[in-house]
């Protein structure tokens, strides 16, 4: 078991819109911040995550990492787990990442908390909440609204595009959503990425669903989606937009659906709120490393619900602009799904 970290971060991936709105945002909270990149710059170290030399000559026991990069070799994950040390990946990694680091994190000396942000992160905590409160639940739903004009990464743009060219037609549903959105049909996403909720869903069905915030943008969607065209969906959708230095975060509304449903009624529905899903993101980061720090740890690899609960962290996340609305069960319309085409 370890101790306490000081509140020393360094943040992997600092280049990048996540990354440089992580570095912010602990800074903010009183942090002192390492800003580490691949590529050298004026008040950044320099950490490579293609070699082991450069991970570790860089990471430190006593300083807690954040990784915003999506390593699929999981380098600087593994490198804590066997020396010690305290990391939170924030990257959007596919589900099997996880898995693969949890079935080496046996008899680790360091610890490694996956998929710390806003979604999924906080949206797991509250996932793990309603089926503790309605154990006869069997399928979650989650619904992710993202922007396809706010400043990204490649990675992230790559991570959603995936996620949409999965399949060439999607399961499509109707959900409620609050203002501005308004009642929405969403279309499916990520089908192999129900893993990020870990040992939560608990072998009920988990189905993803994404909502573009502008409308245009999302009626185009659907229209490739109902002619079975997905998987040549175009890049541009969502592509690489950089932050530019020294502007300020995107404040577009997020409102993240998870319910729990039975058969063809909706138990319960939260959502969780904010403006600006990068920002939002990073503060939601804070907050569980908040939480990790002033805890005693056992080495290993977990979630964010095997260290926290959403009751535990809910004046936290609302002190960093994140509320989580309820909303009064009802029939949900019936999921409307065509052919797959796989």
């Amino acid at each position: 078991m370890e101790g306490r970290t000081a509140k020393r971060v360094l943040i992997i991936g600092a280049g990048g819109v996540l990354g440089v709105l992580t570095a912010r945002a602990f800074a903010h909270a009183g942090w002192e911040v390492r800003a580490g990149a691949r590529r050298p710059a004026p008040g950044r170290v320099h950490i490579d995550l293609d070699s082991y030399e450069s991970v570790a000559a860089t990471v430190r026991e006593d300083e807690l990492v954040i990784n915003t990069v999506p390593d699929t070799a999981l380098l600087a994950e593994r490198f804590v787990l066997e020396f010690g040390g305290t990391l939170i990946n924030t990257s959007a990694l596919p589900a099997a990442a996880g898995r693969s680091l949890r079935a080496v994190a046996g008899g680790a000396r360091g610890t490694v908390l996956m998929n710390a942000g806003l979604g999924p992160g906080v949206t797991t905590l509250v996932a793990a909440d309603l089926l503790h409160r309605h154990p006869d639940a069997r399928e979650l739903e989650i619904v992710f609204t993202l922007s396809s004009t706010t400043p990204r990464g490649p990675a992230s743009a790559d991570f959603i595009h995936r996620g949409l060219t999965a399949v060439a037609r999607h399961r499509t549903t109707v959900v409620p959503l609050p203002a501005p959105f308004g009642e929405r049909h969403c279309v499916g996403f990520g089908e192999g990425e129900a893993g990020w909720l870990g040992g939560v869903a608990e072998g009920r069905v988990v189905r993803l669903y994404i909502c573009i915030v502008e409308p245009a943008a999302h009626e185009r969607l659907l229209e490739l989606n109902s002619a079975g065209a997905m998987t040549g969906l175009p890049r541009s959708l969502f592509r690489f937009r950089k932050l530019p230095a020294n502007a300020a975060a995107s404040s577009e509304p997020v409102a993240h659906w998870i319910a729990a449903s039975r058969g063809e009624r909706r138990l319960s529905a939260r959502t969780v709120e904010c403006r600006g899903d990068f920002l939002h993101a990073a503060r939601s980061t804070v907050v569980f490393a908040d939480a990790l720090n002033a805890q005693e740890r056992h080495g290993g690899c977990f979630d964010p619900e095997e260290i926290c609960t959403l009751s535990g962290l809910e004046s936290q996340l609302r002190a960093a602009g994140i509320t989580i609305a309820s909303h009064a069960a009802r029939a949900r319309e019936r999921s409307r799904m065509r052919d797959v085409l796989t």
